[in-house]
């Protein structure tokens, strides 16, 4: 399969001077396959429960609906608990 690519010459005469005697079709399969694999595994990785709060506080926007947490959430806890005594020795 024959396939043009414009590429930035500049960029392709640093890569090229830094594989040295390497052709250019085997420096674009080797570059299109780590691109592959660096894909695969982003695809594969999972974000931190920060980092989809955060995502998802992001997509959503919730800072500009002006909610106001303690309204949302002031009730759920049970008052009636207040769990034991902490003794720090």
């Amino acid at each position: 399969m024959v396939t043009s690519l414009n590429v930035d010459t500049a960029l392709l005469q640093e890569a090229l001077e830094l594989t040295g005697e390497t052709a250019l079709e085997t420096l674009v399969e080797i570059a299109l396959r780590e691109y592959i694999q660096h894909r695969k595994q982003m695809k594969n990785s999972e974000l931190s429960f920060g980092e989809s709060v955060s995502a998802f506080r992001k997509k959503y926007q919730l800072d500009q609906l002006g909610l106001n947490p303690d309204d949302i959430w002031g009730e759920v806890r049970d008052r009636n608990f207040t769990g034991r005594e902490v003794i720090f020795e």
